[in-house]
């Protein structure tokens, strides 16, 4: 097999100590049918998965498993897989894989069942996500299943991604190779120390080049005397083209999923995702309805700058999503200064079924307070804002016009909680809910009297959970 890839042009020269390449370091900020959304708590990437103080830029969303022997026995290759070609097998077998991890962790298996020497292997991914810059998959030959991390926003500001591969693969290599088993050869790089004190003894970066262009990167070690050889080398770089073409698809369908959840919810990114996108289209759910919207916005945005602004409402939808998402709501929109969130119930009403929502709501307002404590520290406006709750039957689903829908719910009682939201800024109350919410919950609210409602003809009874003082300024 003939060895002329994008390695500095070729084996010969592919030395020791290689780099080649020119060009620009591009890092982009990206990652049941009919079934209602189920009610559990979520948390955001950050909430799950803690920061490392050793590495603040750096999530482990899986660690992998525990130790076994070089082949794992509950791999999903079977004996066809393994008498396959790597390149073939990626072609023709592998369409099943759904995920980066698993795809790295049977062609590792693969590879290493034909001869080649892997003691590591890792992919790194850019990916547009909120919070990340990209994703890495670690396969060692000791785990049964590959590491993943998520690398969030930042890092490559980060000394320790200056001093890494990674700038260099992206502004155009080749490829870098290092000997580390020749003492002649620089430890350049701080991840080659930590490699070669496992007991590494070669380590080859090549890119993973996608279809428009953005250069992503693999990398392979080895700790068998002498390093990798002709060969082997051939063989890894051969599996680049395809390699980069099934790792793509891979994470082509993760962004749609991720992009979906982020713009349009969870639950309700997974349903567009499951084609439930005709207009039209909806369904009666039973849920509790939270509406919520910051008070004096309107005086605010006349005169704050508009960064100011921005980060005020960034403060705001970052402190009300948190526990919406952890009781199990659904942010459906943000709505200008407020949002639209649901929580999905039985078809059956029982004491207790509406706690989730009042206690995120009441978990907002004490962070809320924390957060208006630090903006008045640094002379930043503090924020107040009004919630209204109320429990009932909405019609969810695809609504606007040919070309462009929005997946939300209407209905009387959206409307009453949205009222509700207003009452709240008359009476002074951050929070202000429903007899129906007030019947529904087993936390101890107070009756706030009968006001009445705009756009309806009787005046509704309101409550206030009680510890949740009125606002007075």
């Amino acid at each position: 097999m003939d060895f002329k890839p994008a390695f500095c042009g070729g084996l010969t020269a592919l030395s020791s100590n290689c780099v080649s390449g020119t060009g620009k370091t591009v890092f982009p900020q990206r990652a049941p049918a009919k079934a209602c959304p189920t009610k559990r708590r979520r948390t955001t990437l950050a909430q799950h998965f803690p920061e490392d103080p050793q590495r603040p830029h750096i999530r482990i969303t899986h660690r992998g498993a525990e130790q076994v022997e070089p082949l794992p026995t509950d791999r999903s290759l079977t004996e066809e897989d393994l008498a396959l070609a790597p390149d073939r097998w990626l072609l023709e077998h592998s369409g099943g894989i759904l995920s980066m991890r698993t795809l790295m962790r049977d062609l590792c298996t693969l590879l290493v069942s034909q001869g080649m020497p892997l003691q590591r292997a890792s992919c790194f991914i850019r990916t547009l996500h909120p919070q990340a810059s990209g994703r890495t998959v670690i396969w060692r030959k000791t785990l049964r299943d590959p590491e993943e991390l998520m690398v969030l926003h930042g890092i490559e500001e980060t000394e320790s991604f200056k001093t890494s591969p990674l700038p260099v693969i992206f502004n155009g290599a080749g490829a870098i190779r290092r000997r580390l088993d020749d003492p002649a050869i620089p430890l350049d790089y701080p991840v080659l120390i930590d490699l070669k004190a496992q007991g590494a003894t070669d380590y080859v970066a090549m890119p993973l080049k996608f279809s428009d262009g953005e250069i992503n990167f693999v990398t392979w070690t080895t700790d068998v005397p002498d390093g990798f050889t002709t060969a082997q080398l051939s063989i890894l770089d051969g599996l680049l083209p395809v390699l980069a073409l099934r790792i793509e698809i891979l994470e082509r369908q993760k962004l749609t999923e991720e992009l979906l959840q982020v713009y349009l919810g969870h639950d309700t990114g997974r349903r567009v995702l499951q084609g439930a996108i005709r207009r039209g289209t909806s369904e009666t759910i039973r849920a509790a309805i939270l509406y919520a919207d910051v008070r004096g916005f309107t005086t605010a945005s006349d005169t704050l700058p508009g960064p100011d602004i921005i980060e005020l409402l960034n403060d705001y939808f970052e402190i009300m999503s948190q526990p919406i998402e952890e009781r199990g709501g659904e942010i459906l929109k943000f709505i200008g200064d407020g949002l639209l969130a649901i929580f999905p119930l039985g078809s059956t009403s029982a004491a207790g079924d509406a706690d989730p929502a009042l206690k995120a709501a009441i978990e907002a307002q004490t962070l809320l307070r924390g957060r208006n404590a630090l903006r008045k520290k640094h002379g930043k406006p503090e924020i107040e804002h009004a919630l209204g709750l109320h429990v009932g039957d909405v019609s969810y689903g695809n609504i606007g016009s040919p070309t462009r829908l929005d997946f939300t719910v209407i209905g009387p009682a959206v409307n009453l909680a949205s009222r509700l939201q207003g009452l709240g800024k008359q009476l002074g109350y951050p929070i202000v809910t429903s007899a129906r919410i007030a019947d529904m919950v087993t936390l101890p609210v107070k009756p706030l009297g009968r006001h009445p409602i705009r756009g309806l003809r009787d005046s509704v009874e309101v409550f206030a959970p009680y510890g949740v003082e009125p606002v007075t300024a």
